[in-house]
């Protein structure tokens, strides 16, 4: 009999924090199968792009990174972008917020703040953004899920939920990782990557 389950991330409380830890467990999930995915991509296919003005899968790996410790570590504990969110950012994976190349402009190649990085170097960004991220929501509780901070952006000011917040971070992490198995599927029809390869 085959069984299917999500394997809990340690450090969280069943009873406390039962809606926290089952994000992180779906998020630890996506992060797995998004390395079986990619984790055999050479440095040339992680910068490939169908045509100019369109993400690579290096860009979205990083992007990925970026996202999360922006949601968790820093919007959500009302931390400005700007410097302290940048400094955060760097201590945390190594790049700047818009060293991804995201969003990329109509005619923009691979950015050179992602230039020559291996997979491996990709994964050790998304794992330490992944660790940064665990230990802040391990301090969430359930009840707390309901409350809000406020992210500013000009004179608009959103009041968001923390439950909004987690379900965001991993709606988007989902929504990026088909980007990417999109982009093998165009790189095997454009003979860039073996139509046997299934990483």
């Amino acid at each position: 009999m085959t069984k299917r389950e999500l394997k809990y991330p340690s450090g969280y409380d069943s009873k406390s924090q039962a809606t926290v830890s089952l994000f992180a467990a779906q998020l630890d999930d996506q992060l797995t199968l998004l390395k079986e995915a990619v984790g055999k991509l050479t440095v040339p296919q992680l910068e490939w792009q169908p045509q100019r003005g369109m993400n690579t899968i290096g860009m979205l790996l990083a992007h990925l990174a970026v996202v999360e410790v922006f949601w968790i570590n820093v919007a959500a504990k009302g931390i400005p972008p700007e410097p302290e969110g940048e400094e955060i950012m760097l201590q945390t994976i190594g790049i700047l917020m818009d060293d991804d190349g995201l969003p990329i402009k109509p005619d923009g190649l691979h950015p050179q703040t992602l230039s020559g990085r291996s997979v491996t170097d990709y994964f050790t960004m998304l794992d330490k953004a992944r660790t940064s991220i665990h230990a802040e929501m391990r301090k969430w509780q359930d009840t707390d899920l309901e409350s809000t901070f406020i992210r500013r952006r000009g004179d608009a000011e959103t009041h968001i939920t923390r439950s909004w917040t987690l379900y965001h971070v991993l709606e988007h992490f989902a929504g990026h990782f088909g980007q990417i198995l999109l982009l093998k599927h165009m790189m095997r029809s454009a003979g860039v990557l073996s139509s046997e390869s299934k990483n």
